[in-house]
């Protein structure tokens, strides 16, 4: 086994962690899980662990294996610095402020520090192997969840399917050559990964109303809605996608408002509304939907007709 590698392991098996309640705290053996998850699907290329929902998302997955106490990401996003392998790097302007912080309270305070966190650059290296990944993996789940090994093994491989079928829908998204129903017969795991695809399209912000909120459980204001109904679609494509928030998403289905195929909304005319202007539909008229940057991976115009022409009440 290369010194390098060996080296690592080590590290992991010995990471400077919170023992004062009998088991060793969780945080930072599921932050390096979650990272190294996002390496293998492809979410992290660069050398830049980034504070944002994505990373949350990924430590939750685990998170959530073990019924404890409300996941904090924002300790091990932090604390894992003390373990000489992580690194913080602020934000222009906060580059003082950082090395006077001993305790962050919240990832959006984080956030509005830190730029990034990165690895050492032969650890980065070592995860873009498979075999690595794999033993790594193993060490932090021998060495902080025995108990629990079956249970993460289970979750670990679910993910990677998930995260099989999200590369399908995306290229699919490009190419209009698969038929994902026919590719894709999980049902769940491929709404899984239409939901997780679609909300990172979108920066889990409101298409129509451009609201976000994320919360410190990594839970979002927004959802992955479908144009074209599922349960009469059964169509995950990406082009019958969009994120919209609680509200929004609830008036889309109900027809009180729809988009052209210029992507600007239209709102009908059947219903009073009173209350917070700023809360009104009638203030989104013609105005342009949030688009994903990629036009491949935008709301279909086809979708969209359909939805003006069976769901919409003019």
């Amino acid at each position: 086994m290369p010194d390098i590698l060996t080296f690592y392991l080590t590290k992991f098996r010995k990471l400077r962690i919170n023992r004062n309640y009998g088991k060793p705290a969780p945080h930072k053996p599921i932050l390096l899980l979650a990272v190294i998850d996002s390496i293998e699907q492809g979410k992290i290329i660069d050398n830049r662990v980034e504070p944002t929902p994505a990373i949350v998302e990924a430590f939750l997955r685990y998170w959530n294996l073990l019924s404890i106490e409300k996941p904090r990401i924002f300790l091990p996003f932090f604390h894992l610095k003390s373990d000489g392998f992580w690194h913080l790097h602020a934000k222009i302007g906060q580059e003082d402020m950082l090395p006077l912080i001993s305790q962050f309270k919240s990832m959006s305070q984080i956030a509005a520090i830190v730029e990034y966190a990165s690895l050492d650059e032969d650890l980065f290296m070592l995860l873009h192997k498979a075999e690595v990944r794999e033993v790594l993996r193993q060490t932090i789940i021998e060495t902080y969840f025995a108990d629990k090994t079956e249970l993460f093994r289970t979750a670990i491989n679910e993910n990677q399917q998930i995260n099989s079928i999200e590369v399908i829908l995306l290229e699919n998204a490009k190419t209009k050559k698969l038929d994902i129903t026919k590719i894709v017969k999980d049902v769940k795991k491929r709404e899984k990964a239409f939901s997780r695809v679609i909300m990172r399209l979108y920066d889990y912000t409101c298409a129509a109303c451009r609201y976000r909120i994320v919360t410190l459980n990594g839970e979002s204001a927004v959802d992955a809605a479908h144009i074209f109904p599922f349960h009469k679609s059964f169509d995950d494509s990406i082009g019958n996608g969009i994120s919209l928030c609680k509200l929004h998403h609830w008036s889309f289905d109900r027809g009180l408002f729809s988009i052209d195929n210029d992507y600007k909304m239209i709102v009908s005319t059947s219903f009073s509304e009173r209350g917070n202007e700023h809360f009104s539909l009638h203030t989104l008229q013609s105005k342009t939907i949030l688009l994903p940057k990629e036009k491949p991976f935008r709301p279909s115009v086809s979708m969209l007709r359909w939805h003006r022409q069976n769901t919409f009440n003019s």
